[in-house]
């Protein structure tokens, strides 16, 4: 499992952690990202993309929430988090 302290800079945004079956990673973001708005970290050929799962103020910044994609099968979804925190474990 991975640390829920840890935090990675991926294309230059702070993500650390943040669950399994909701969202897996989390980010503080300048501008409020819009909904379905989606990412794709280059950690791996091919590239794990990433979709907002929520948004929240927090001040001046916004905490965005990022999930794997949801389609598939239960096994599928749960195979792509654990390819997206084997990825992360890499750069640990």
């Amino acid at each position: 499992m991975l640390d829920p302290r840890a935090e990675f800079v991926i294309h230059g945004t702070r993500y650390r952690w943040s669950g399994w079956f909701g969202c897996q990673l989390e980010s503080m973001e300048w501008r409020t990202q819009p909904a379905g708005t989606q990412r794709d970290l280059h950690l791996s050929e091919p590239p794990i993309t990433i979709t907002v799962f929520s948004t929240k103020r927090e001040g001046l910044r916004v905490r965005t929430t990022w999930s794997v994609s949801k389609s598939g099968t239960h096994d599928e979804f749960a195979a792509r988090i654990f390819n997206l925190q084997a990825q992360l474990r890499k750069l640990i």
